[in-house]
């Protein structure tokens, strides 16, 4: 069967790493994970360099992967709880890949108002919880654009 297909028709995905090698003209392909998920987040400043972190959504819940050992932790919002893409702000200073924030927009099923949660990214312990006026439509994404720093 198709995977590609099989999560186009279903909507669940499952978290892949694809290992290119353009020397050897192959390709590695390793499964992380068997729950389904979406919008996998990482460190932007991490992009395309090997990285141990990532987020992503799963149902009700956040989730964090460390690539190298394998362990996930899940933090689960409810089941009135629609989770957005983690958007990952690093620490000043940051000593650890995971030495920062998580921003979710998160919705509510029953069409309340959304909410915006602020996590540690290292052990995704709830920091901040700001409940909106209304409800955010599905598909909003957001980034984190640091504030320049003045120059003299």
């Amino acid at each position: 069967a198709d995977p590609a297909a099989a999560a186009a028709a279903t909507g669940a995905g499952r978290l892949h790493r694809w290992a290119l090698d353009p020397a050897a003209r192959s390709v590695r392909e390793e499964r992380l994970d068997d729950r389904d998920v979406e919008f996998p987040t990482h460190d932007d400043t991490r992009t395309g360099r090997s990285h141990r972190c990532l987020w992503t959504v799963s149902g009700s819940a956040l989730v964090k992967h460390d690539v190298h050992t394998g362990e996930v932790r899940v933090r689960e919002l409810g089941e009135r709880s629609a989770p957005g893409e983690a958007v990952f702000v690093p620490a000043r200073g940051a000593r650890r890949e995971d030495d920062g924030w998580l921003l979710s927009l998160v919705s509510d099923r029953a069409g309340g108002p959304a909410r915006l949660l602020v996590l540690d990214a290292a052990d995704l312990a709830v920091q901040a919880e700001v409940e909106l006026p209304r409800r955010v439509p599905a598909g909003f994404h957001g980034s984190w654009i640091p504030e320049p720093t003045s120059q003299h």
